[in-house]
């Protein structure tokens, strides 16, 4: 869909510059098609490694397989991939991030903590009530203070509870406890209209959201994303739905 501003856009370019105004994008012939979860996995682990060996030599290079495999010898159970890594497979082109985010249950917090910190005593922990971060003090580089690398998140709302409730499968080529679709576009639009989440990073969530939309907007189970909105807030699912056919329509 072309909105009025690109139309004026268009216009005023061929104006100026008589055939400008012939679509010559760049993103023709980009992936659109969801990688799924092991190979997205493998790009965003592959490009990641390779920003650690050549800026952040003394990096542990702490990947989500050896996170989870850790968490569950430890006696965790009831836990969830998320962040980048838990959605990676519903985009067509994956990225790379720095921290694994592994929701758990609140029963299980000190089994989690206590086995990562058992595998890696010189990471430091930042406690919080609804996340326990682990800081690698070798990722860092040209003055940076040291990263996060780990993010043990408790659940703290409602739609929380659910995804790790309700909206959880088990991706069969690496065992990896995922959240669904649909859990993955509430997480991200949670974190787009929470007041406390940084602004910048919110237009990367926007930007999340949009690219697992338009990757396979057929497979959205809309009745289920309003569903988990509606837990975010009243009027929540509403403004969820509107957000994913802002996505397919390719409008602001």
């Amino acid at each position: 869909m072309i909105s009025d501003r690109d139309q004026r856009i268009r216009e005023a370019l061929e104006r100026f510059r008589p055939g400008s105004s012939v679509d010559a994008s760049y993103d023709h012939g980009l992936p659109t098609q969801p990688v799924g979860h092991a190979m997205g996995l493998e790009i965003a682990n592959h490009i990641t490694f390779n920003f650690r060996e050549t800026w952040r030599p003394l990096s542990m290079k702490i990947t989500p397989q050896q996170v989870i495999e850790t968490i569950v010898a430890g006696g965790v159970t009831n836990w969830v991939l998320m962040g980048l890594y838990g959605y990676v497979g519903y985009l067509s082109q994956p990225r790379a991030t720095q921290d694994v985010n592994v929701m758990v249950a609140r029963e299980q917090r000190d089994a989690a903590v206590e086995a990562i910190a058992k595998r890696w005593p010189t990471l430091e922990i930042r406690d919080s009530p609804i996340v326990v971060r682990f800081v690698d003090p070798g990722e860092t580089h040209a003055g940076q203070a040291p990263q996060v690398v780990i993010d043990i998140m408790l659940p703290n709302d409602e739609c929380q509870l659910s995804i790790l409730s309700d909206c959880v499968w088990i991706d069969p080529a690496t065992g990896h406890r995922l959240p669904t679709r649909e859990a993955a576009l509430a997480a991200k639009y949670s974190a787009i209209v929470s007041p406390y989440r940084d602004w910048v990073k919110k237009t990367y969530d926007a930007g999340d959201l949009r690219s697992i939309v338009l990757a396979a907007p057929d497979l959205i189970d809309r009745n289920e994303a309003h569903r988990l909105g509606e837990l975010i807030f009243p009027g929540g699912g509403d403004e969820l739905l509107k957000f994913i056919q802002l996505s397919i329509d390719q409008r602001p």
